[in-house]
């Protein structure tokens, strides 16, 4: 396989983030108003979400949030992260990880957290990432 090239999400690349995501979650792609979405996601300055493409195809997609702490710290939230599962085995979410710790660190955050199914903890640790604490969440 050759290289995956990663960069930050450009409005052309909705469709096929929004159907790459679907991919963790099921949602109906139709009923989203693209054009208000992205406005939207950009005026989020904390988001950094990257693709990764492949053939002219966006087969990878993460974000990390930057958030400034009350004691100026910095810290960065992994979220989102997916790879096509045509391309899954290859490395590429290794890479995803990588190129978004990258992000982390121009930014200067102390810490990156994320959260993930526990199928997926061994993936994460062996990125340098560790168990630290119970996630729990209340959905409204």
């Amino acid at each position: 396989m050759s290289k995956v090239v990663f960069r930050k999400i450009e409005r052309k690349d909705l469709e096929q983030v929004f159907t790459l995501l679907n991919q963790l979650k099921q949602i109906d792609i139709s009923s989203i108003d693209k054009d208000e979405a992205w406005n939207n996601f950009k005026e989020n300055t904390g988001s950094n979400s990257i693709v990764g493409i492949y053939k002219r195809k966006v087969v990878a997609y993460g974000s990390v949030v930057i958030e400034n702490k009350v004691r100026g710290e910095v810290a960065g939230h992994i979220e989102d992260i997916v790879v096509d599962s045509d391309v899954r085995g290859k490395l590429i979410g290794v890479s995803l990880i990588k190129e978004l710790i990258k992000v982390a660190k121009i930014k200067g955050c102390y810490r990156i957290t994320l959260f993930c199914k526990e199928k997926l903890v061994n993936f994460y640790a062996r990125n340098g990432f560790e168990v630290n604490s119970v996630v729990m969440k209340k959905y409204l």
